[in-house]
């Protein structure tokens, strides 16, 4: 196999100089049509592939740009990350990926790792919005960061999704079955989509009239494992929610697991929504109520406001798009038996 073509080569293939190849490649306008139609010709007919790496130090740009989100392996973050790079990929961009497990630690260390990286731009969630440290650190960065369901920091860019809505609708759905006793599993407070939740599922229980103690809250997390864990010990008290709302794109496996474990059925002992309509929500024994957004839509839209800041609008003020939800209703709910 012969060596690969360079960059010397085009320029003799297309009888200009080496400079006036690189002017080619960079997009410079100062090279006449007729002398880029031959650098391209030399380009393809030699299948020539620039040096990307020395590019970039040279332009300084790496035409990199990371995300970091706190589990890939769960469905509804792993197709906002998909769609993101399918547009990146798009526009000439690679997507750097890095988990964070939701550790503060973890994200301070990926910050500092992606300004060394010298990336263009950053999506991000984060697991302590109210943390000091953390909301200096990404303030101070110089290039575009948009937020993944966060409120904060205010100054940055986000795509957030109307979490509020859905947990009410899902509340009122349920509160109308006949349910009295309801629960909302979901994360830390200290995040945006728990806070959310939190917030519509009060609204749902005052809005019918019932005082917002009538509902239990356990927040914590967003895992299988914290699913698991808040509905054993509910399913284990006197009496016991008649509905359980599982508040986390990751927690309805674990939720059904510990109604299974105490010999429980849905819908005739307790009723299930979903936070997030997965895979798993639509294709359970029964199909599970969910609430349902676009990940993709999510994906897109955070890499278009990040595409507006690395196209020159740098210092405008903070764009902010709420994505809607809808709740989705399943054979997973029916009136409690006392009400039958």
């Amino acid at each position: 196999m012969g060596e690969s073509p360079t960059i010397r080569d085009v320029a003799h293939a297309a009888r200009v100089a080496i400079g006036t190849v690189s002017r080619v490649l960079n997009g410079h306008k100062s090279v006449s049509e007729d002398v880029r139609r031959r650098v391209l010709k030399a380009v393809e007919k030699l299948n020539y592939e620039p040096d990307r790496v020395a590019q970039s130090m040279r332009l300084g740009v790496t035409r990199m740009v990371a995300c970091a989100t706190r589990d890939i392996s769960i469905p509804g973050l792993a197709s906002v990350v998909n769609a993101a790079e399918e547009v990146l990929r798009s526009c000439g961009y690679t997507l750097l990926l890095a988990i964070t497990d939701e550790r503060k630690e973890r994200e301070l260390d990926l910050l500092r790792m992606f300004q060394q990286r010298r990336v263009e731009a950053i999506i991000m969630t984060t697991s302590y919005e109210e943390d000091v440290e953390l909301c200096r650190h990404i303030k101070q960065l110089t290039i575009p960061v948009v937020l993944l369901d966060r409120d904060q920091p205010p100054e940055l860019d986000a795509v957030t999704l109307d979490h509020r809505r859905g947990t009410r609708s899902a509340t009122e759905y349920l509160l109308g079955l006949g349910h009295s006793r309801i629960a909302l599993l979901t994360g830390r407070p200290s995040t945006r989509p728990a806070r959310e939740r939190i917030a519509g599922f009060n609204e749902g229980l005052a809005g019918a009239g019932r005082q917002a103690h009538r509902g239990v809250v356990k927040s914590g997390g967003f895992s299988a494992e914290f699913g698991f864990r808040e509905t054993s010990s509910l399913l284990s008290t006197n009496p016991r929610p008649t509905a359980i709302i599982a508040g986390g794109m990751g927690m309805l496996s674990g939720v059904l697991q510990a109604i299974r474990v105490h010999g429980l059925s849905i819908p005739d002992d307790i009723s299930v929504v979903a936070g997030a309509d997965t895979d798993l929500a639509a294709l359970a024994t029964p199909p599970i109520t969910a609430v349902r957004w676009s990940g993709t839509d999510e994906g897109r839209m955070a890499v278009q406001l990040l595409l507006n800041r690395l196209g020159g609008n740098r210092k405008g003020p903070a764009q902010r798009v709420m994505l809607s939800t809808e709740l989705i209703t399943r054979a997973s709910c029916a009136p409690p038996r006392n009400v039958r």
